[in-house]
């Protein structure tokens, strides 16, 4: 009896000793399988939107010799021939530039003819700089913009 006493038994229940490692490796397959469906489901349900490409593209050469790109994003062919003459515009007033911040300029009109979207990007001392600009004037469909207008929103440097 003292003998029995002092030797230490073995715990009644132990985890490893009763579940056989087969059953484990399946449950986790499973799990895996199920998860997998799941995303497959999602992506299928909520598929991600394809890239916008632009309507047009131009490069225009400072005096300088720097290049700016001009994109043209339109959603409708509605405003195509308005989009195209507001370019025209930016790029003339570029031209005027000797040297701008901006390596690229996104240009957009709203579907009612009211509101333009221009979005610059560029870079200064090795950071990336962006500016955002809606003008939108509701009686003359962006007819207000001209030269003098671009120069008041620092297209040039």
């Amino acid at each position: 009896m003292l003998n029995s006493l002092s030797q230490p038994q073995p715990p009644k229940y132990v985890l490893g000793e009763q579940i056989n490692p087969a059953p484990r490796m399946v449950v986790v397959i499973m799990l895996l399988l199920l998860m997998l469906g799941i995303s497959v489901y999602f992506i299928k349900k909520f598929p991600v939107s394809d890239a916008i490409l632009p309507l047009a593209q131009q490069t225009v050469t400072l005096p300088s010799g720097q290049s700016v790109q001009l994109l043209l994003f339109a959603n409708s062919r509605v405003n195509n021939h308005l989009l195209q003459a507001t370019a025209n515009t930016v790029s003339a007033a570029l031209l005027q530039c000797h040297q701008s911040p901006w390596q690229q300029v996104y240009l957009s009109i709203s579907h009612e003819k009211q509101i333009l979207n221009i979005s610059l990007k560029g870079e200064r001392n090795g950071h990336l700089v962006l500016r955002n600009i809606k003008a939108g004037d509701s009686g003359r469909q962006v007819g207000f913009i001209n030269q003098q207008w671009l120069q008041g929103v620092h297209l040039c440097d």
